[in-house]
Parts: structure tokens; sequence; C-alpha cells
């Protein structure tokens, strides 16, 4: 299930972060503006859930969250943290949180905010 290409994750989520851009500029909100943005994982199993939420938390992100998925073997972490849009589709923000994850056993699946 994880993603082993770190070159592959990024320009993904390269495309998609541009994609985004675009929808949140046409309704009229400032990229630059600090705002509450959610952070998705999946994670390979409970313990690299308690990895990676730990690992989070350890860069002062407190409002971490986990939950087993329908599998088993899958867990959901999500990760709630201020920061402005332009700050989390920045190429280098993009490459070090999705090499978190790969290292503790779990992919970044994006990130989300209210409009």
């Amino acid at each position: 299930m994880i993603a082993s290409d770190l070159k592959a994750v990024i320009a993904g989520h390269t495309a998609r972060n541009r994609e985004l851009c675009k929808l949140i500029e046409s309704k009229g909100t400032n990229l630059t503006a600090k705002r509450t943005i959610d952070l998705h994982f999946w994670a390979d199993g409970q313990l690299a859930a308690h990895r990676l939420a730990n690992a989070l938390r350890e860069r002062g992100w407190s409002h971490v969250e986990f939950n087993p998925t329908e599998n088993d073997n899958i867990w959901n972490v999500e990760v709630h943290i201020e920061a402005s849009v332009i700050d989390i589709v920045d190429h280098g923000f993009t490459e070090d949180i999705a090499r978190l994850a790969m290292d503790n056993q779990s992919e970044f699946d994006g990130w989300g905010t209210s409009l």
C-alpha cells in the first residue's frame, strides 16, 4: 500500500497542489494567509500510525488523530496545523512531509482546508 518512490509521490502532490491553488484562488481566498490545514496520511498498521503520530508531535504539531480503517492493516492519521497554503504547497515542505511519512511506514495522502 505504501508508495516507495519518493520522486513519484512528490510529483503527484505537486500536480494536485497546482490544481488546489487554482481552485482556492478562484474562490477569492488569500494563499498567504495562515489558516487551519489538515494533513492526511495512511499508515501500515497501528504501530506505524503511532510512530507517525509521535514524529508529527515532535515537530510541535499537537493536534494529531489516528484511527483504524475498515482494513485492520491500514490506519488513518491526521494532523491539524496552522500554516498558509503557500507554505503547504512548497516543494521542500512536500518532500519533507512525504519523506517523514515514508520513514514511518506511512504515506502522505495530501492536505485540505476549509474555505
